[in-house]
């Protein structure tokens, strides 16, 4: 899906929106280098995001607006937005289709759509790519497709901002720019980007031939030890941030609580791989994988993530390659949560 660019000189910057945060970053070139201008984040009523859909844009104008004035680091300069959206209610798929003109393609796709996405193609916006040609003339079209209903929210709250948008695309599509411009994605990998209310699984090798998604994310872990352990809110987060599953004395108990939730996660990876790599035509193997998103930096997740899956892993930090001076005290701590907002910065500078 493309919004088209007007002023390309102008400068952008990435609004990665969550289920109750907004994380924003804008990048500059300085020479051979990529600069952070700003960043920062700013939460907002959950009750503001239902399914993906802005329903309250003014309540998330009212959180946002302060941000925009005045970031944690930097100075934001930009008046036009590239947009992430939620992957869990997007429809992607990759498409094996005859030789075929480019009209007669539009027409496939449009097929395509109404074959296999649970919506009238009338309630959504659809966008596709050529990623592969074969010595046949056989066609590997990337689809995409999204509800008008999430994307005309978007454009709503940019319009109550006074701000535009410059393009739209998949959260994970900008996790993975974000991760090959860090160095933490190479070759085949697979990628699983842990948000609030839902986990994004891809592989990437040179592009993204599918994503999962589980409905299980930050928030679920928090409800869980709230529940199993009968404690409060901001103590289940302070065992996520310092403890986590590693040592500690309550490892075992933390451990139980969590370990359902870390399953459905590690289940859908486990599929995703390997029907990757059944569908890949030299039987290519994925050879590591890496975790971002807000939980990633639980102590103990990545150890436990890398065992179940089997393969080597990477906690994200795409503040890997970027220049940035004197950052915050929690800059590093913070990092995996920046990777969409990252991803979709770096968009504005290709």
């Amino acid at each position: 899906m493309r919004v088209p660019l007007v002023y390309k000189a102008a400068p952008q910057f990435g609004f990665d929106i969550g289920n109750h945060t907004v994380k924003i970053v804008q990048l500059r070139q300085a020479g051979h280098k990529t600069v952070v201008q700003a960043y920062g984040s700013e939460f907002f009523p959950r009750e503001a995001v239902a399914e993906g859909i802005i329903v309250d844009p003014q309540e998330i104008a009212k959180a946002v607006t302060p941000l925009l004035r005045k970031l944690p680091y930097g100075r934001l300069t930009a008046r036009r937005a590239i947009v992430g959206l939620p992957a869990a209610k997007l429809f992607t798929r990759t498409l094996q289709l005859p030789p075929m003109d480019s009209g007669d393609l539009v027409q496939a796709v449009h097929y395509e759509v109404e074959q296999y996405v649970p919506m009238p193609i009338t309630d959504l916006y659809i966008d596709y790519e050529t990623i592969a040609v074969g010595p046949d003339g056989q066609l590997d079209v990337l689809m995409m497709a999204a509800p008008r209903a999430i994307v005309d929210s978007y454009l709503k709250l940019f319009e109550i901002l006074g701000m535009d948008v410059s393009a739209v695309e998949a959260n994970m599509t900008a996790v993975v720019r974000g991760l090959l411009h860090s160095g933490d994605v190479t070759g085949s990998s697979l990628v699983i980007d842990i948000g609030s209310v839902s986990s994004d699984i891809t592989i990437y090798n040179k592009f993204i031939p599918l994503t999962g998604s589980v409905p299980v994310g930050g928030e679920h872990y928090t409800q869980a030890l709230i529940k199993q352990l009968g404690i409060k809110q901001d103590q289940a987060n302070e065992i996520k941030e310092k403890f986590g599953i590693g040592p500690s004395g309550m490892h075992d108990k933390v451990v139980a609580a969590l370990q359902p939730q870390f399953q459905t996660v590690i289940k859908e990876a486990r599929r995703v791989v390997k029907f990757y790599q059944s569908r890949s035509s030299n039987q290519q193997k994925v050879g590591s994988m890496v975790l971002s998103g807000g939980s990633a930096c639980m102590p103990g997740l990545a150890d436990y993530f890398s065992r179940e899956v089997g393969l080597p892993l990477t906690t994200a930090n795409p503040w890997n390659n970027l220049q940035i001076h004197k950052p915050p005290a929690n800059h590093a701590q913070e990092a995996p949560m920046y990777s969409t907002a990252v991803g979709l910065a770096l968009r504005g500078l290709l």
